[in-house]
Formats: structure tokens, sequence, C-alpha cells
């Protein structure tokens, strides 16, 4: 059941809360498998994927349930595991005093146990979800993905160089060619980081915005693309977990931006990134949580 009690911080200041320390404790959240792959974690009493927010709060995947949903299907959590908190937005329907009838979404807090490790008498049901993430995809079929998008949105895709950038006048993703980088995993995580900026232009998506360098609006796009490019490898089966270069000076980046953020920005970075996605591969999640 959702907590009753009166908390000193809004949801959205803990989750930011949350994903901050795993930053401090040397963790990307959006880079963990179990994040990107859409279905890395499932509900267990319903069988449906949880939100990309929620997926981040989570060490790891698999299938979590509420102490009650453990219990009435017959199991129990063990002696000493901890329960790890995750978001779901819930309606909130009043009446007002002229008669008419208002309702908002709130953000209701729920306690979760992971399933198999943390529980005993009950075992995973959907393990065919989220245990077997599929063989990595070869750089053509990455490359048929991204040159799709390009041409189904009109944008101009070009090679070399020693920049990488998306041009919002030209309507043009720039990259430097994939040989330029250590791994491939790489390459792609800055093709796909251009590439979700160019979702966001005015005939697509419609969030960028006119945005000095540096500033919280720019911080916050760069979030969006990051995550987003990070989902776009995550359908594509590569690992993200190699396409941060410096990660110390990367981790310490976000973890200012984050902390700057007004505490609702980050839960919006998660919804346009996951939009972004969707738009790129002309894709809806039609089974995800409401979380």
């Amino acid at each position: 059941m959702a907590y009753q009690v009166k908390y000193k911080q809004s949801a959205n200041e803990r989750i930011v809360k949350a994903i901050t320390d795993q930053l401090d404790a040397g963790t990307v959240p959006w880079t963990k498998p179990w994040v990107v792959n859409s279905t890395g974690i499932i509900s267990h009493a319903s069988g449906k994927t949880y939100s990309l927010r929620n997926r981040m709060l989570l060490s790891y995947g698999g299938e979590y349930a509420t102490f009650n949903q453990i219990k009435k299907a017959g199991g129990s959590v063990l002696k000493g595991e901890h329960s790890t908190v995750v978001y779901f937005a819930k309606e909130v329907r009043k009446e007002l005093d002229d008669g008419t009838k208002d309702s908002y979404y709130c953000l209701a807090a729920y306690s979760v146990f992971r399933i198999g490790s943390q529980t005993t008498g009950i075992e995973p049901k959907y393990r065919d979800k989220w245990e077997n993430g599929g063989l990595p995809s070869d750089t053509d079929t990455c490359m048929l993905a991204v040159r799709e998008y390009c041409n189904r949105a009109g944008i101009k895709l070009l090679g070399g160089g020693a920049e990488a950038f998306y041009s919002k006048s030209d309507d043009c993703v720039q990259v430097p060619g994939i040989d330029s980088f250590p791994v491939r995993e790489q390459y792609f995580h800055t093709l796909f980081h251009e590439l979700v900026h160019s979702s966001g232009h005015p005939d697509r998506l419609n969030r960028l915005r006119r945005d000095t360098w540096g500033d919280s609006n720019y911080a916050t796009e760069e979030l969006v693309a990051d995550i987003g490019a990070c989902l776009c490898l995550g359908r594509l089966g590569l690992d993200t977990t190699k396409c941060i270069e410096n990660t110390t000076s990367y981790i310490a980046s976000w973890r200012k931006h984050i902390s700057d953020f007004k505490p609702q920005d980050f839960s919006e970075c998660v919804r346009q990134a996951e939009r972004a996605c969707d738009y790129i591969f002309n894709t809806q999640n039609k089974e995800a949580n409401n979380g």
C-alpha cells in the first residue's frame, strides 16, 4: 500500500535525492542494463514494465512487489531485507465549493522488494521478459535504424570531422566517423545523443528552446539527450556501460546539474527522453505503468 506518512520532502525531491546518491556512489542510473532495457524491471503483480524513472531507482533487474502483494501470493520477505521506494502517479479527485469536480495527479510512494533474492515461497513469473535482453545488434543494423529515422524526419546526417553536434537551423546532425571512437558503443551513444536533440525540433517534438550554453535549460536538454541516447542503445542491445569515456568527470557534471534542477525537472527530463526514443524508433511503449 502507499505510504500514509507526511514527508518533509516532496516525491520529486526524494527521487532527485535517490538519483544523486547513486551518482555519489559512482553509478550513472540511466546506463544500467536493466534501465535501458524497456522490460528490465517488471511488476510481479501485473506483468507490466516499471517506468524509466522507477527503473533508475532500483538496483537490480527482475520482478518487484509490495509486502502485501507478496503475502497475498503466498510468499514472504526474507528477514533483514530492506525495501526500495518507487513512485506511481495516482489520480486525486475532489469536489469544489461551486459543485464542480476537479482532479489532478500526485506521486504515491510504494515500498517494494525483489522477487527471488529478497523473498521466499514465491518465484518470478516473467523471466522471459526481463532475463533475456537479446543479442546486440550489429553495426549495419544500428545504422539502418539511424538512417530510417533520418529519412523519415528529413534530417541531414554528415560524418567525418572532429566535432559532434546538431544544427537546428540546418536540421543537420554531424558526428566524427566510427573509427574515431575506441569502441562502437561510444560512437552510437554520441550519434544518438545528437539525434535526440534533433527530435526536439519545432516540427517534431517541439522541445528545443533558444538557450545559452551552460544555463539550466541547456543542461536540461543535455540530460534529455544523454538519457535518450542510452535508451536508444538499449533498444539495439548495445552495452551502455561502455558508452562513457570519462566516468569521473561525467558523473561530477551530472551530479551538479541535477542538484541545481527544480525537483520536478528530473522527472520531466526522463519523460522527454522516453518520448524522444519512441519518436526516433517510431514506436510507443504501451506496456509501461504510470509511474
